[in-house]
């Protein structure tokens, strides 16, 4: 029973232990870790290229999009920033939405003489009318 006992102590914390990484005998290259083929296709490359070509012209302002850029590059640019610039629009209303159901306007408590003015007037119109 005890030895039962020992046995299955051990085998529970062996369960929950870290196991011992698998070493490989080829190295890997970075392209291979990410899935590209050691030999790059033409499509592939273009691919790079037009990806490297927009981070240099997504950061650039109107002013400076419309100056350095033309035809295809420059109506990408315009959609791509009208776009989010309507994006940011939108989430500013609903924040600013969020922000009224938040904090709905208060109303300043009445004193003890408006009280008495309230229920005059109140009291006056029901006598009057």
């Amino acid at each position: 029973m005890r030895v039962f006992l020992l046995l299955s102590l051990a085998a529970a914390a062996s369960a929950f232990g870290v196991s011992r990484p698998t070493i490989s005998t080829t190295t890997t290259r970075s392209t291979s870790v990410y899935g590209m083929p050691e030999e790059r296709t033409q499509v592939s490359l273009d691919n790079e290229a037009k990806a490297n070509r927009w981070k240099e012209i997504r950061l650039l302002s109107d002013e400076e999009a419309e100056a350095q850029l033309s035809g295809e590059e420059l109506e990408a640019f315009q959609t791509y920033h009208g776009e989010i610039k309507d994006d940011i629009q939108k989430m500013t209303e609903i924040a600013t939405m969020m922000l009224k159901s938040l904090e709905p306007p208060r109303v300043k408590a009445k004193g003890k003489k408006q009280r008495k003015r309230d229920a005059w007037a109140k009291k006056a119109a029901i006598a009057g009318g």
